[in-house]
């Protein structure tokens, strides 16, 4: 094994998709006997909604102060194994670094946004950038962007102990923003008025959405967590205009919770249509609303098998024991290329049979 750590760059202000997929990582890391620290590239509150569970999980985190010269400092007096970064803006900053000090640098593409004003910027200079890396796109879709030769890669969750539910409520778990297609969802509510539907989240559209009053829709707000309320979930739906391979979709099938959505991202490759859960054509609310109404109709015999299924998926292609071996070559892939040792461990030897460079020395 190794002293020195993976360390998990991110710029982070709320809990999210992306958040869920870093504590997943760590989380795996550290319990395959990986040394890994999260850095956030700076702080925007008291504390990150994503602390707690890295303090329960005893995962190291610092804070940087969001300026490149630290994240630089801080590479050359840690030495990390490698840095990978996730994200745009950890990703233009994390490269630009990690070719200053020689550090080996991995980055995973989440978003299929590719979004507007200076996050449009950040993107470009994030694809323009990514030949400094070695690199992973979560989705086939993401994969085709202009971005340096990714290995296409899932994202994982852990499959709970107790995964039994058999809520009734359709929901909508995510950031309250136009690419989330939000709206989308208070419309598909409308089309199903006798049937529950929840919203988890908050963002730019809340107050737009909560103006329409639609009477079968409760606004949850934001949590910080799903863990407590997984269990009166039957449904999640995914009406978002741009996806990845969203985290919650993962995290809801890994719950025994079937998801319907439109074809987005890495969606058509999770979802088997009517076996763990349903793709309806993009952006057809009576298509996705008769789909909805055939779930709720179902005997409950069926809908348990459905449940089934799901957490059958995430175990056998999307848990940690599937996706990290995959990661930990992408990982060795990036050490080798600048010439240091691949660490040792009862499963892992180097791909390489030359001696390369140890890493004894300050980087830079």
């Amino acid at each position: 094994m190794t002293d020195h750590p993976i360390a998990i760059l991110l710029d982070s202000r709320q809990a999210g998709g992306i958040e869920t997929h870093v504590y997943q990582l760590g989380k795996a890391l550290k319990n395959g006997g990986w040394p890994v620290e999260i850095w956030f590239y700076q702080q925007y509150q008291t504390e990150h909604p994503l602390i707690q569970a890295l303090k329960d999980s005893e995962i190291r985190f610092r804070y940087l102060n969001g300026n490149l010269p630290q994240l630089i400092s801080t590479l050359k007096s840690t030495q990390p194994l490698l840095l990978h970064t996730h994200g745009y803006k950890a990703g233009v900053f994390g490269r630009l670094a990690a070719l200053l000090t020689r550090t080996p640098v991995v980055s995973t593409f989440h978003n299929g946004d590719p979004g507007e004003g200076i996050v449009r910027l950040y993107t470009l200079l994030d694809q323009l950038s990514s030949p400094l890396s070695i690199n992973i796109a979560v989705s086939d879709d993401i994969a085709k962007r202009y971005i340096s030769a990714p290995h296409r890669i899932n994202n994982f969750v852990d499959v709970p102990e107790n995964h039994s539910y058999s809520g009734k409520a359709i929901a909508f778990v995510g950031r309250l923003s136009h690419e989330k297609g939000p709206d989308l969802f208070l419309q598909l509510a409308k089309h199903q008025p006798l049937l529950p539907f929840r919203l988890y989240g908050s963002g730019p559209m809340e107050n737009l959405l909560r103006k329409q009053r639609v009477n079968n829709v409760m606004f949850m707000g934001q949590v910080n967590s799903m863990d407590a309320h997984w269990r009166e979930i039957g449904l999640l739906c995914i009406t978002s205009r741009f996806e990845g391979l969203p985290m919650v979709a993962l995290e809801a099938m890994a719950h025994g919770i079937p998801v319907l959505s439109f074809p987005l991202g890495g969606l058509p490759d999770l979802i088997v249509q009517g076996f763990n859960g349903w793709i309806s054509p993009t952006g057809d609310l009576n298509g996705m609303s008769n789909l909805l109404q055939f779930w709720f109709s179902l005997p409950e015999a069926v809908k348990w098998q459905l449940r089934e299924a799901c957490v059958a998926t995430i175990i056998n292609t999307y848990s940690s024991r599937a996706i990290l071996p995959q990661v930990l070559e992408v990982y060795q892939q990036a050490v080798l290329s600048k010439g240091y040792d691949w660490p040792n461990t009862p499963k892992q030897v180097s791909a390489s049979g030359n001696k390369t460079q140890e890493r004894s020395q300050p980087v830079g």
